[in-house]
């Protein structure tokens, strides 16, 4: 017995020795193994855990306006992140109810999520401290760029906006977003055993700062624009609508705007068709407001000259089975007269006697049917139809304004040329592009007479007689166009109400365009978009230094100066019967006379009936017939 229990000891014994021994072996095997074998990868595992590396987006360049005013630019704002699987249950409702959202829409964010999630980005700094204070484990903060335009709505719809990312997502913002996002950096953050960031870190890769950019813009006359286009507006109970203000002499752009305006430091909420920029991505037909070049191509053939007349037709005329009428009924018109009152008979006969081809070249020239590349992206081409499909209605028509489509940056560039004197300057809206060439489009005399007969046209015999600031000259034109339907025909209760012009006549330093899109009360670009040019005129033309030249108590227009090589018509007795309405507005101009004239054709009535003993500024008032 004793011998089997010994020896029953002993195996128990060598069992647990064996073990032992394997114990021990296994121990040294597993020490070797995380020791060497496996240094490297738990030391970075460890590393891992204690260190954490973090992107770091870097600010956007700062956008400015040519006086170096910020319009965008990036400040430093707090997000609120965690580290999810280190967000106790018990915390949730607090969490959610200080990051006001639903419990629900929180543990959808964090579920199925162990490490960085993002929970609210971009708040205010009352908000994040609110949230910190919870001291709830692992929630952190973090530090992020949000972008902030000052002018708010005013520069919305050029500016655009930026994501959360970092990009930008419309306007300037996205077109020049590689030259304006800069590169992000990234830092090393040592954490501590509950995952919060401590002090100091150190920079693996700095962040750069994106690249600045200064704008031809300038902020006080964009902020002038845009209130004047939401006071008219809201007065007329439109649409919307849009202005461009340039510079002609360089092509700067100095106000772009649009209504109904967004806030794009608020862009989300906002509908997405609020965003655009209507003055670069909205196309109308232009109405009457093409008529000047219509004029200018009639010119520039040498068929037709300033004193030229043509019948008219008495409001109503046919081409090719087609009725082309005129608002106000007139007879015989000269080129100033047709442009004042706007006659569409007149430019229809123009265009068709000067034939399609030299009319789409002038229109082409222009800048119709092409982007004007100022770096804005979404800018429409507008329509111009290859002139192989005009027939007869389609030059009558596009004579007047109708088939052909046109951005608001388009028609002020093409009334830039008639201010330049004939030359095409490339609009431009980030200064210093000045790689376009310059063009001569029309010959410097045509573009100066087109020019007066546009200053006549805010004559208070011209339908733009509400445009004119008072103590200043304006060169310009009404346009009034029914829109489309989407069958092709045109709707008989859609109007788009256009006024085009430029300020000061005689020396430009504005071309200013405005439209209004649906206006609910007037329909006519006289009424409608005019009183809108002529308070951003009398606003602006101030700031910019140029002061009325023109005293309150005399008139606030000048007739149709002599044309060179043409003598001043005899008046017989101090009579004016006979004479021609573009012969009377001559000797009016002469001797200072203020004219009023009723109808067309030749003089069959004056008064009073003698000119003798007249003064400068006496009234003479003709009625005119066939």
């Amino acid at each position: 017995m004793k011998n089997r229990e010994s020896i029953f000891i002993r195996r128990r014994l060598e069992a647990v020795a064996a073990c032992l021994a394997l114990g021990i072996a296994l121990l040294a095997i597993r020490a070797v193994d995380l020791q060497w074998l496996q240094a490297d990868r738990l030391m970075n595992m460890a590393e891992k855990q204690r260190y954490r590396q973090f992107t770091v987006i870097a600010p956007r360049g700062a956008i400015t306006d040519a006086k170096g005013r910020i319009l965008a630019e990036s400040i430093e704002v707090p997000s609120i992140a965690a580290i999810a699987s280190e967000i106790p249950q018990k915390d949730m409702k607090k969490l959610a109810r200080a990051l006001k959202m639903p419990v629900a829409r929180l543990r959808q964010k964090l579920d199925g999520r162990k490490g960085f999630v993002w929970l609210a980005r971009q708040v205010s700094p009352e908000t994040a401290e609110r949230i910190m204070a919870l001291n709830v484990p692992g929630v952190r903060q973090e530090t992020e760029w949000r972008r902030y335009q000052p002018l708010g709505p005013q520069t919305g719809h050029l500016l655009g906006f930026v994501g959360v990312d970092g990009r930008g997502l419309e306007g300037l913002e996205h077109s020049l977003d590689r030259r304006l996002a800069g590169i992000a950096g990234t830092r090393l953050v040592q954490r501590d055993a509950r995952g919060r960031s401590l002090p100091g870190g150190i920079w693996l890769r700095r962040p750069v700062i994106g690249q600045s950019v200064r704008l031809t813009l300038d902020a006080s006359i964009q902020s002038m624009a845009y209130t004047a286009l939401a006071d008219g507006i809201r007065r007329q109970n439109a649409k919307g609508g849009s202005v461009v203000v340039i510079r002609p002499q360089d092509g700067a752009i100095l106000a772009m705007a649009s209504w109904p305006g967004f806030n794009p430091n608020n862009f989300g909420k906002f509908r997405p068709d609020e965003w655009r920029n209507r003055a670069a991505t909205d196309v109308f037909e232009p109405g009457s407001a093409l008529k000047p070049f219509t004029v200018a191509a009639a010119l520039a053939s040498g068929k037709w000259q300033p004193d030229s007349r043509v019948y008219c037709e008495k409001g109503q005329w046919h081409v090719a089975g087609h009725t082309i009428h005129d608002d106000h009924p007139e007879a015989w018109l000269d080129m100033p007269g047709l442009l004042a009152k706007s006659s569409n008979i007149g430019a229809a006969k123009l265009a068709l006697d000067i034939g399609a081809e030299r009319m789409h070249r002038m229109l082409s020239e222009i800048g119709l049917g092409r982007r004007s590349d100022i770096g804005l992206s979404g800018e429409s081409p507008g329509i111009l139809p290859p002139v192989q499909r005009w027939g007869p209605i389609e030059t009558a028509n596009i004579a007047f304004g109708q088939g052909v489509a046109v951005t608001p940056l388009q028609l002020a560039t093409a009334f830039c040329i008639l201010a330049n004197g004939g030359l095409y300057i490339h609009p431009k809206l980030i200064d210093g592009d000045d790689s376009q060439p310059v063009k001569r489009v029309l010959p410097e005399q045509v573009a100066r007479q087109v020019m007066l007969m546009l200053e006549y046209a805010t004559s208070p015999e011209g339908t733009g007689r509400h445009a004119v600031p008072a103590g200043y000259r304006v060169a310009g034109k009404t346009g009034t166009a029914q829109k489309a339907n989407a069958n092709g025909s045109y709707a008989s209760d859609r109007f788009t109400a256009v006024f085009a012009g430029a300020v000061p006549a005689d020396h430009p330093r504005l071309v200013i365009v405005v439209v209004v899109d649906e206006p609910q009360g007037s329909i006519y670009g006289g009424q409608v978009a005019a009183p809108i040019f002529r308070h951003i005129a009398e606003s602006a033309l101030p700031y910019l230094g140029v002061l009325p030249q023109i005293k309150k108590d005399a008139p606030q227009w000048k007739a149709m100066p002599i044309v060179a090589g043409t003598e001043i018509p005899a008046t017989a007795g101090g009579s004016l019967y006979g004479l021609s309405l573009r012969e009377v507005r001559r000797v009016a101009a002469v001797h200072g006379y203020r004219l009023r004239t009723h109808g067309s054709g030749w003089v069959v009535r004056q008064s009073p009936h003698t000119l003798h003993n007249l003064m400068a500024k006496d009234v003479v008032e003709v009625w005119l017939d066939e």
